[in-house]
């Protein structure tokens, strides 16, 4: 979310999480709109195989639960991820403020405008055949750290979920791709990726 977006917000309500909390379930009444202050949180859902799919993970400065400015109830389970602290600004009053603010309404239009942008990078993600395609795609996606690694900031598992795909399929595609000379793993959650000269 743009830094002062959340300043021009009606006020939010406030709340900590623990690892493995649930913020909400599928079902549950739509809270509205959630903003990352501190911490992790995965929105997920159960395949019909059973397979745990992650939705989306959203970090610090992330929001997410944009539908719910728009449904009644949530499609899927929010889990905190790693502790946590949000910010829930409430449907209702996003709707008074917006109606009674038309920059506000367009801020709030333009911040959902790029939630969607990404979603459909995610989705062309997910769309790419080979494992090592979607784990090369999402790693280059991350920004560069002061050292020049990339830092997943997550468990490599969740990072599978996330890329629908298998721990072991993930595991397979850094390996190919360690070999390859495609990137150098760092540490538990970094990764070096070799610069590319300009062309």
């Amino acid at each position: 979310m743009n830094d002062d977006l959340p300043l021009a917000l009606p006020p939010g309500r406030d709340r900590r999480l623990a690892r493995g909390e649930a913020l909400f379930r599928a079902g549950d009444p739509a809270l509205g709109l959630v903003l990352v202050r501190e911490g992790a949180l995965e929105l997920v859902r159960l395949s019909s195989e059973g397979r745990r799919l992650i939705l989306h993970r959203a970090k610090a400065g992330d929001t997410f639960a944009e539908a719910s400015l728009f449904e009644s109830h949530h499609h899927c389970d929010a889990i905190c991820a790693a502790p946590g602290f949000v910010t829930i600004y409430g449907v209702a009053d996003l709707r008074r403020a917006a109606m009674a603010d038309l920059d506000l309404a367009w801020r709030i239009a333009a911040h959902l405008a790029a939630r969607l942008v990404a979603e459909r990078a995610r989705a062309e993600r997910l769309a790419l055949p080979h494992a090592a395609d979607r784990l090369l795609d999402m790693l280059h996606a991350l920004p560069p750290e002061p050292d020049g690694t990339r830092r997943i900031g997550c468990s490599w598992k969740s990072l599978a979920a996330e890329l629908g795909l298998s721990h072991e399929a993930t595991y397979r595609a850094l390996a190919r791709l360690e070999r390859a000379g495609l990137l150098r793993r760092e540490g538990r959650d970094r990764v070096r990726l070799p610069v590319v000269p300009p062309s």
